[in-house]
């Protein structure tokens, strides 16, 4: 049996691995097409920082830090679509 904070962790882990299957696609098209924008380049930034502040909040067991950073990396992903 682990830790509580280890399950959520490993819980985190798996849901950024679900969304990095969603990232990587937008981001290598993008890269493809040479396509880059301050608005691509801010999306990326912005993703990364709200995929870390949602294992950290994921792992503490706050359930409303971690929808708003989901949401933003989500909105990010958005962006880059």
């Amino acid at each position: 049996p682990h830790a509580e904070w280890a399950n959520r962790l490993m819980f985190a882990h798996d849901n950024a691995v679900e969304n990095l299957v969603l990232f990587a696609p937008l981001v290598l098209i993008l890269n493809a097409i040479d396509y880059s924008s301050k608005w691509t380049v801010l999306a990326c930034v912005v993703y990364f920082w709200a995929r870390v502040a949602h294992l950290i909040v994921y792992a503490l067991g706050i359930p409303v830090f971690r929808t708003i950073a989901f949401t933003v990396g989500f909105a990010a992903q958005a962006v880059l679509a």
